[in-house]
């Protein structure tokens, strides 16, 4: 059942924590769970309330007082996870997608052929050098040695947007750039700053959105 809405709120877990503080009138670590069953359910749509009570019960967040949940219990069971997945980044995930999407246009060959060589470009250590002497000190405009979203906003809209008009889609919106960063967002140079390894998998990710948009014109693919 944490997969229903993991996607949709992972990147989303501070700002909930914080909205739960402010709930939590009694200071005792709990809110009312149909306080909570409310923003969740802004949150994801999709997830029923039948779900959210199956979540409750697995996180052991209901060993409360009637009708409330302990929201930290919950918060901490949905996200264990988060942290891991913010430090892999993207970009593997978003490759693997891109070629099953790949194969339902092209032969199976020549897709593995033009991913294989994007892949081993990305995991290459000239690759990996470039983003951290080149483009990590030219994004970090502080030369603080960590780069904020205020920073990387402008790369990441332009990667995006680049993509998008290759493949005549509208252009990001607002929400997309921040998911993009707050994805590769990990704890260790603290939430909004991004230290070197943390901007490589975000400038991977951006890379594979890039090359994704870019097969139709790859004569790797077409010829």
């Amino acid at each position: 059942h944490r997969q229903f809405f993991f996607g949709a709120m992972a990147l989303l877990s501070d700002r909930v924590r914080e909205a739960f503080k402010t709930w939590d009138t009694e200071g005792d670590g709990t809110i009312t769970k149909t306080g909570l069953i409310r923003l969740l359910r802004k949150i994801a749509p999709q997830v029923t309330e039948s779900d959210l009570e199956v979540l409750f019960e697995a996180a052991g967040a209901t060993d409360a007082p009637p009708g409330s949940v302990k929201y930290l219990e919950f918060i901490t069971y949905l996200w264990s996870d988060d942290e891991a997945a913010r430090a892999r980044g993207l970009w593997e995930e978003a490759i693997r997608k891109a070629r099953e999407n790949a194969c339902r246009m092209w032969p199976a060959d020549k897709v593995a052929c033009y991913w294989d060589e994007v892949e081993k470009r990305l995991k290459s250590e000239q690759y990996i050098d470039h983003v951290r002497s080149k483009m990590f000190v030219q994004v970090d405009q502080d030369q603080d040695g960590r780069v904020s979203f205020e920073e990387a906003k402008a790369l990441i809209c332009k990667s995006l947007s680049c993509a998008a008009d290759l493949t005549k889609a509208p252009g990001p919106t607002r929400d997309e750039v921040r998911l993009a960063f707050d994805a590769h967002d990990t704890l260790v140079e603290g939430r909004g700053r991004m230290g070197v390894e943390e901007f490589v998998n975000l400038a991977r990710y951006l890379q594979v959105i890039v090359a994704e948009a870019m097969q139709g014109f790859s004569k790797v693919l077409t010829a």
